[in-house]
């Protein structure tokens, strides 16, 4: 069952870590169709994505830390 657990987490530890390198385009994932021009993010709006992104991580390893024991 672990290992199940952690083979589903694989995809989003990559989405996450990803968000981490290039939060634009990982903001804009399959939603680039809905604008005509490349939209413009704050560097707030820059810095709470890449937060949430180190969260994801860190909540994801406690799971499976948890279930793990």
């Amino acid at each position: 069952m672990l290992f199940l657990l952690i083979v589903i987490h694989l995809p989003f530890y990559g989405l996450a870590i990803w968000g981490l390198y290039e939060p634009e385009e990982a903001i804009l994932f399959l939603e680039k169709w809905r604008y005509k021009e490349e939209p413009v993010f704050s560097d707030k709006e820059m810095k709470l994505f890449k937060f949430r992104n180190i969260l994801a991580i860190v909540l994801m390893t406690l799971i499976i830390i948890v279930y793990a024991v």
